[in-house]
């Protein structure tokens, strides 16, 4: 099973080929995900992880298209993202797209001609444990910033 860590950061996997474009952090392969085509082949990965990167690139379709096109069929990809009332969303200035829980839905994959991309799980993410029990979160959200913290998408690829 080959597996992909895009735009790694500090978790660097045992077992992954971990790609960043920075120099002060240890990876298998240096890549800038904004410039196209990235550097592997069509059909190349089982299984891609790309965590807490999709808002700092300037196209995040183009992004998604990027890794649907090197992975292979039925291949798995994650994606984890701050929802975008969290205070770490609206606090850092390099973030350049905002997400919610409503970003892949069906029609939106067909609209951002990711047709290739079938979500499978979409599930909040709350660093601050005691959010799960706050109830009515899908009616209190428009009313309290901050009440989301991260998104984690999950994609199976359908070629």
């Amino acid at each position: 099973m080959k597996r992909l860590n895009l735009g790694c950061g500090g978790d660097y996997r045992k077992d992954w080929i971990n790609v960043d474009c920075r120099n002060n952090i240890i990876v298998d392969k240096k890549v800038d995900l904004e410039k196209y085509p990235y550097p592997f082949k069509n059909n190349e990965f089982d299984e891609t992880l790309i965590s807490h990167v999709l808002e700092h690139l300037s196209e995040p379709i183009k992004t998604l298209k990027e890794i649907a096109r090197i992975s292979k069929n039925n291949a798995k990809i994650v994606v984890n993202v701050p929802h975008a009332t969290s205070y770490a969303n609206i606090a850092s200035i390099q973030h350049k797209a905002n997400f919610t829980e409503h970003s892949f839905t069906k029609e939106h994959l067909i609209e951002y001609d990711l047709e290739e991309l079938e979500l499978t799980k979409m599930e909040f993410v709350f660093r601050n444990k005691w959010k799960k029990f706050i109830p009515l979160k899908q009616f209190l959200k428009i009313f309290i910033m901050g009440l989301y913290d991260d998104l984690r998408f999950e994609f199976r690829v359908k070629k």
